[in-house]
């Protein structure tokens, strides 16, 4: 069964309007997870006084470029006063400005769309860190090709598409705050030589801390 994961782009509030023809973003997303409050969208490039967490309320200033394709600094706020000042220096491919709890520790974290294709999208994360008091640029999750949040079941999902035949999807959950890997799926799909069209699912699940494989396959009527 393919996961339900819920995507944090929107298409609708986010004008990609690009210079040379760049190619526009046509994927098409749930925007579930916007209802519920999971993330909160920079309008232009600002993100008014806004509650990261039960305590703490902040705001952004997103500084681009002329070109519109690199953001330079962000700017965190809170009464009016500088808190943070983040040179990023990061290539974008639209204004698309967020805050999103990656980690699901109660403090919303910086994220900006670094790019989005047939095979996933990549994002630009900074975490917020109660200890240090500020954003930190997460090493781990960013640039990461088909990154995808599950924010029912608190899940971080690689997910990616070589293409129509080959797409992987595997999940990690935060557990004393590091990724571990829970479970995994590895969709094939061929044609044999009668001309039918086969799925293959290859799932992996860590039970114990011994990862499971099972094997189905069938033929497709689509």
């Amino acid at each position: 069964m393919k996961p339900t994961i819920f995507f944090l782009l929107i298409i609708c509030c986010c004008s990609c309007t690009q210079k040379n023809n760049k190619q526009i973003i046509d994927n098409q997303f749930v925007l579930d997870s916007i209802k519920n409050n999971a993330a909160i969208t920079a309008i232009e490039d600002s993100i008014p006084p806004t509650k990261i967490s039960n305590s703490k309320t902040f705001s952004f200033k997103f500084n681009a470029d002329s070109s519109g394709y690199y953001v330079k600094t962000i700017n965190i706020y809170t009464d009016n006063t500088l808190l943070q000042k983040i040179t990023a220096n990061k290539e974008i491919e639209c204004k698309l400005f967020q805050l999103i709890d990656w980690n699901f520790d109660g403090f919303k974290d910086i994220s900006v769309l670094n790019n989005c294709g047939s095979g996933g999208c990549t994002y630009w994360i900074w975490n917020y860190s109660q200890k240090e008091q500020k954003y930190i640029y997460n090493k781990e999750l960013s640039e990461v090709l088909g990154l995808e949040i599950d924010i029912p079941n608190k899940f971080i999902v690689f997910h990616y598409r070589a293409g129509y035949p080959e797409e992987f999807w595997d999940t990690l959950q935060y557990k004393n705050d590091k990724l571990q890997f829970v479970k995994g799926l590895f969709r094939e799909r061929f044609n044999d030589s009668l001309g039918n069209s086969w799925v293959k699912n290859t799932y992996t699940k860590l039970v114990d801390k011994v990862k499971i494989t099972k094997v189905d396959s069938f033929i497709s009527k689509d």
